[in-house]
């Protein structure tokens, strides 16, 4: 498990237009207590996989992802390294970048002074466990349960709520393919 100065890193993609407003870094942490049965991330469920690295390497691997609106944090469970990530985005707000977080936790769970600072670093917050049974359409909301929270004005009055679900490829040097997005169930 990574250090308060360090993230436990499962993925990171640098640019991406489907995992929040505007074009984003997305960074996905490893490891989760939830364990939502059909879980799209099961590969970020254990502590023990991803890869450990500083929050300052993080840091610059965003800002070198030039035109970026802001950043997405994804997971795994970003709340279980709420620490780190707290200090993560409030680098990159300093920076002029917004943060999205998408949580398994709703938002009542997170008032907690051990998830506080990454709340007030939050600008738009993505709440509530994965409900196969509940399938939703929303581009940002995997199921209907799902809550968007507006911590911050930054997109309270532009972003649209209710926008179509895409999806998207991108394919690394290695050759690996990762899907990113919410495909549409229909």
């Amino acid at each position: 498990m990574a250090q308060c100065d360090s993230i436990q890193v499962a993925a990171f993609e640098p640019r991406s237009s489907v995992n929040g407003p505007g074009i984003r870094a997305v960074l996905w942490v490893q490891g989760c207590h939830r364990r939502c049965p059909g879980c799209s991330n099961q590969a970020f469920l254990p502590f023990s996989g991803g890869c450990e690295q500083k929050i300052d390497q993080v840091f610059e691997r965003i800002l070198a992802s030039r035109g970026i609106e802001g950043v997405s944090f994804s997971g795994g469970e970003p709340f279980e390294q709420a620490t780190p990530l707290a200090k993560l985005a409030h680098q990159c707000r300093t920076a002029g970048l917004s943060v999205l977080v998408f949580t398994g936790y709703t938002l009542d769970e997170l008032y907690s002074p051990a998830y506080k600072a990454l709340l007030d670093q939050t600008d738009l917050l993505v709440a509530g466990p994965y409900d196969q049974d509940k399938p939703q359409q929303d581009s940002l909301l995997a199921s209907a349960n799902q809550t968007l929270h507006f911590l911050t004005n930054r997109y309270r009055d532009s972003f649209p709520i209710h926008t179509p679900r895409r999806t998207e490829f991108h394919i690394a040097p290695d050759g690996t393919i990762r899907i990113t997005g919410f495909p549409s169930s229909t």
